[in-house]
């Protein structure tokens, strides 16, 4: 997954405090304007904390993988444009 949409994932993410519910500003909205006016920024959700994380990932991802190389099966998949059917 390409780096901004990983970030864009999380730094648009909020928490409804009353509820736990997590929703996206864009990708899963709130319902309704109450839930939306009590949503809140996560502490760890901000563009730097993001970021540094994801160079963390980046920076151990290769020393990590061959521990795991027998039970891991690698996927690249982008669906920023795909649309679901629940059925």
């Amino acid at each position: 997954v390409p780096d901004e949409i990983l970030i864009d994932r999380c730094v648009g993410r909020r928490m409804d405090p009353v509820t736990g519910k997590i929703y996206h500003l864009t990708n899963f909205p709130p319902e309704n304007e109450e839930i939306s006016a009590r949503l809140i920024t996560r502490p760890d959700d901000t563009l730097e904390k993001v970021s540094s994380r994801l160079e963390t990932y980046k920076k151990n991802i290769e020393a990590i993988l061959p521990t795991y190389q027998d039970i891991l099966n690698k996927v690249e998949i982008n669906i920023r444009n795909l649309t679901l059917k629940w059925i």
